[in-house]
């Protein structure tokens, strides 16, 4: 089904509902729709033509909510972009994804164009609140009407609707093809995973990401809910958003809660309407789900990933702390090893899934769709184990397991222990090369304000809950732990430094 038919779907249900709030703002969905045609409407007269590629450089707020709308209502295929990325990291999206117009603000425009040279050879540019920048338009020319009824086309199921950027590894970032319908099967989805039109859901996650845009803005609007927009980490504004808004449902990275538990510790309000808590796309250590549920509530860990969104999750009352959950409705889970053949409960394999909210494809690179989805399969390079109740254990990437005298260590399980020491707010184990053992045990680590610990004493630590084998051979000391786009940590960064600092490396 096209994404508008199910916008209309839930307009019509409840038009007097506030579908979207950002702030003291708010529209209703019968306003949401009005202006999203607008939009449309506009975007088309503009001379923009349906499968035209619409890059949006903003932040979370209405801008980007009413603009992305309005472009998959007049048929053009969404580029949200991270406004973390630098000047030519924006200038590949652009040119890979071939954009005919660009959407942004002011300050993020003007950084831009300093080390984007393809910002400048696009003829059709809107920026908000700022009509004196050469050869743009005002967004708000956007938002009002033309005057006259413009026609907008019918979407079919099968257009691609958006393509979102992943923040990329050895390679260029890979653009990820998104249809009508596996946004909308992700709407579907997430409606078993409780976000119906009883909850007001706070997307504080960047709306750039799949997560922001398609699991949570999208996925409630097609289900009815209201969707309270927030900055990424701006916890008083979440904090208010539960106090003013009572809302019901948050879906977040750990560092996001981690913020979220300490900014409602120090400066308590009112969240005694919240009911779901749902947190992915990192570790979420057990001792972050300890001290977040007497809090705030308990935290059901969910797992998922730009390519397909949710695969898994905890049932709210059914939680197994440190677990993945179980597959969602629909999805089909494999555990393979290296040959292809299913594993044992118990054992090591990769995961690789199916379903109907899966990716079509990386935008203009048939060879990686190729290698990712084999025999029907989608081969999500992460690796897992299964218990005899069909819980999902998380064991890291395939990339990031680090064998040490031939035996495999996941570095998610010693970064747990690591979070039980009460001084660490971040860790991330890396392995580096050791002539001996092949690979060595490293640990990042960031303390939390005003805590100490020393070396050793965290190495001693961590050996009374693991292997020796597992234990960190050396702990390095960091304020902040690097991180991508999204909020999570780089550890193919940390491994690179790891790497160069061999011959400083040596063991306490």
């Amino acid at each position: 089904m096209p994404i508008v038919d199910g916008l209309q779907r839930s307009r019509n249900r409840n038009p007097d509902k506030v579908a979207i709030a950002f702030g003291g703002q708010s529209w209703t969905y019968a306003a949401f729709d009005e202006i999203t045609d607008h939009i449309a409407g506009n975007l088309l007269a503009a001379g923009l033509e349906p499968g035209d590629r619409v890059v949006f450089h903003l932040l979370n707020g209405p801008e980007i909510a009413l603009v992305g709308v309005g472009c998959l209502k007049a048929g053009c295929i969404a580029v949200p972009v991270n406004p973390r990325l630098k000047g030519p990291e924006i200038d590949y999206v652009l040119r890979h994804s071939g954009a005919a117009c660009y959407v942004g603000q002011p300050d993020l425009y003007a950084e831009t164009t300093k080390s984007c040279p393809a910002i400048s050879a696009l003829d059709l540019k809107y920026i908000t609140g700022d009509t004196a920048v050469v050869r743009t338009r005002s967004l708000e020319e956007l938002f009002r009407s033309a005057g006259r009824p413009v026609s907008l086309p019918d979407v079919a199921s099968h257009q691609i609707a958006a393509i979102f950027y992943t923040s990329g590894t050895t390679t260029r970032p890979k653009g990820v093809t998104h249809t009508h319908e596996t946004l909308t099967q992700t709407a579907d989805a997430m409606r078993h995973m409780l976000l119906d039109e009883n909850q007001v859901a706070v997307v504080m996650s960047s709306m750039a990401h799949l997560i922001g845009f398609g699991m949570l803005f999208l996925s409630g609007l097609l289900n009815g809910a209201t969707i309270v927009i927030t900055r990424p980490f701006d916890f008083d504004s979440i904090l208010e958003s539960y106090e003013r808004r009572r809302a019901t449902y948050v879906v977040g990275l750990p560092v996001m809660f981690r913020g979220l538990l300490q900014a409602q510790v120090e400066t308590p309000h009112d969240v005694a309407s919240g009911r779901f808590y749902f947190c992915g796309g990192d570790s979420v250590p057990p001792a972050l789900q300890r001290a977040f549920q007497p809090v705030w509530g308990t935290i059901c860990e969910v797992y998922g990933m730009t390519e397909i969104t949710p695969l898994s999750w905890n049932r709210p009352g059914r939680v197994r702390a440190g677990s993945i959950g179980q597959p969602g409705e629909g999805i089909e889970f494999r555990l393979v090893d290296t040959s292809g053949a299913e594993v044992k409960t118990g054992e090591v394999g990769e995961i690789c899934v199916r379903g109907a909210q899966l990716t079509t494809g990386y935008w203009q690179d048939p060879d990686a769709t190729a290698e990712a989805t084999r025999d029907g399969w989608f081969h999500t390079g992460d690796l897992a184990t299964r218990d005899a109740d069909d819980y999902y254990w998380f064991a890291g990437r395939k990339k990031d397991i680090i064998i040490r005298g031939g035996s495999n260590i996941s570095p998610r399980e010693v970064e747990a222990a690591l979070y039980e020491h009460p001084a660490v707010g971040e860790a991330a184990v890396v392995g580096r090369p050791d002539d001996v053992w092949g690979e060595a045990v490293v640990a990042y680590v960031a303390l939390r304000p005003g805590q100490m610990v020393t070396e050793a004493g965290l190495i001693a630590f961590v050996r009374e809950r693991l292997d020796d084998y597992k234990t960190p051979e050396r702990i390095i000391f960091q304020t902040e732990l690097p991180k991508n786009p999204t909020g999570k940590i780089q550890r193919r960064a940390l491994r690179q430094t790891a790497h160069s600092m061999v011959s400083q490396l040596e063991p306490v």
